[in-house]
């Protein structure tokens, strides 16, 4: 079947699909939803390329500190224990420390608390330049770096 022929272009039912991932429900709900409301042959994919669509137009006038900001509030929003912050320097504005943590990452460290895993991109900076830094403290006090 042709992504054209399943494609839900009736602005009432693309409002009722963004409403309905705002109130948490997954794919798979919106999808039988659309299923049950046009007839057609509606892919999980199509549902997820109309969400997308709706979160673009969405984020459109936003600068990028607002759509970051967006994007932390959401990463909140999937999962009752994740939790994200933004520290800004009060002086002059800048954004200083950006900090995510996901449920499952605050399990794992509450039952391994002596491990630490980090997972990122090595020498991806032109300059070299350190693109993060953590501190580690352990449990007499001591500071690493």
């Amino acid at each position: 079947s042709y992504a054209e022929n399943r494609t839900v272009k009736d602005p009432q039912l693309t409002e009722d699909v963004s409403v309905l991932h705002k109130a948490g429900a997954n794919t798979q709900g919106i999808l039988q939803y659309l299923r049950e409301r046009t007839g057609k042959k509606t892919t999980r994919r199509d549902v997820h390329n109309m969400m997308q669509r709706h979160k673009t137009a969405e984020q459109a006038g936003l600068t990028d500190a607002q759509r970051a900001f967006a994007v932390m509030e959401e990463f909140c929003r999937q999962h009752g224990g994740n939790s994200a912050d933004i520290l800004v320097d009060s002086d002059t504005n800048v954004a200083r420390v950006a900090t995510f943590q996901s449920a499952r990452m605050k399990r794992l460290f509450k039952a391994f608390p002596e491990v630490i895993l980090v997972d990122s991109t090595h020498n991806t900076n032109v300059n070299r330049y350190k693109l993060f830094s953590f501190v580690v403290h352990d449990v007499f006090g001591k500071v690493s770096m």
